[in-house]
């Protein structure tokens, strides 16, 4: 029988506080209970602070990629010119919406490890002035890069262009609001760097997207993916337009709650600093980051190269099943050629850091593979040398 794992450092769904498990455990209640009703409002608004936003907020009952497509869905209809700027398996993933939706895709695509340019954004945008709607991921997470989505939006909020962000593991590994960065439509997921349990998208929507979705030919309408259905139904009126997750929503209220008790510069600065003693491991350990500089590094994971003479399902099977420490491979195209090491969420933090890069030495020096221990582990502990828990700081 195969074992729990004692750390699970994925790039997601990652391990919850059982102060957010303990919540799970409330009573499960009709949805229109004076009790629920109070708890999802307060969990929307605890949701808009986190995001740091004034936006509308919609809590979709349904992982991610139900938000994202809701956002293809809602703003795309036969015709639409959408700048689709790919640097990784979820960028280019979004295309399959556009081309559903009726959509006109125009690549703006780079290699895998690298990041999107935003002087090439605005070419794009000069080029052709009728781009209506731009897509961006904000944070790759299976490449473990980031793309400079300020700058990207800004632009093309100057075209006046309606841009959609897939923020899913960027909320929380970067301090932003979607208002100062541009953003129109901002989609999160609760199981990353909130620490979170999967199976909500978290949504916050610009004056200007809903104009925009007001404006199709054909509005979506009647559908689990209208997003205009939850403006006129919970928004605008304090109705659902089906039944909610209860129990979901629970845990939900519970990670915001515990993320805003913190700070969310405090969980953003843990996060930066978990990711950057992370990496300054893989340099010491002579080992290569996938991304082909730090500056476009995610704090969210640090994806590696896999060296000459390990495979990566190996080496991950080993950390697994010989130390107990669950960590992620590629995913797509990239699969089989890097391998991340997790720090989201309550995982961002030097105990779980330090603990798996030690894994990580003991298990390439078993493989066969020529690393000092103790190497990697020392450059880390170097980097949280003005750590401190009790003050919160996180330097």
């Amino acid at each position: 029988m195969v074992q729990n794992p004692r750390l699970t450092l994925a790039s997601g769904p990652v391990d919850v506080s059982s102060e957010t498990l303990r919540a799970m455990q409330k009573p499960v209640m009709y949805h229109y209970d004076p009790v629920f009703l109070e708890t999802f409002r307060h969990t929307c608004d605890l949701m808009a602070q986190v995001y740091q936003t004034q936006y509308d907020v919609v809590l979709l009952q349904a992982e991610a990629i139900a938000g994202l497509e809701a956002a293809a869905a809602s703003v795309i209809e036969t015709g639409t010119k959408v700048l689709n700027l790919v640097s990784g398996v979820f960028g280019k993933g979004f295309e399959g919406w556009i081309e559903k939706y009726g959509g006109e895709t125009i690549e703006l695509a780079v290699p895998y490890n690298a990041a999107i340019d935003p002087a090439d954004v605005r070419r794009a945008f000069e080029l052709d002035p009728t781009i209506s709607v731009l897509s961006v991921v904000h944070s790759e997470t299976p490449s473990g890069t980031i793309n400079p989505v300020r700058e990207i939006c800004t632009i093309a909020r100057e075209f006046g262009a309606i841009t959609i962000v897939d923020t899913v593991s960027g909320l929380l590994s970067e301090d932003f609001s979607p208002e100062a960065w541009g953003m129109d439509i901002a989609v999160a997921g609760p199981q990353k760097c909130l620490s979170g349990v999967p199976g909500m998208s978290l949504i916050a929507v610009s004056p200007e997207a809903w104009t925009r979705m007001e404006s199709l030919a054909n509005p979506l309408r009647g559908s689990f993916l209208s997003l205009l259905d939850w403006k006129t139904t919970w928004i605008d009126n304090g109705r659902f337009p089906y039944t909610p997750s209860v129990s979901d929503v629970y845990a939900l209220q519970s990670a915001l709650q515990q993320t805003l008790d913190e700070g969310v510069a405090n969980v953003v600065a843990r996060h930066q600093v978990s990711a950057r003693a992370t990496r300054a491991a893989v340099r010491a350990l002579g080992l290569e980051l996938w991304a082909e500089s730090e500056a476009i590094s995610t704090s969210s994971c640090t994806a590696v190269k896999v060296p000459d003479g390990i495979d990566d399902a190996t080496l991950r099977s080993h950390m697994r099943s010989r130390y107990g420490v669950m960590i992620s491979g590629g995913y797509g195209s990239i699969a089989g050629k890097l391998f991340r090491l997790g720090h989201m969420g309550i995982t961002a933090h030097p105990t779980t850091v330090i603990a798996q890069i030690g894994v990580l030495e003991r298990s390439l020096v078993d493989l066969g593979y020529d690393v000092q221990l103790g190497t990697g582990v020392g450059a880390a502990l170097a980097e949280f040398s003005q750590w401190d828990d009790a003050a919160r700081s996180y330097r």
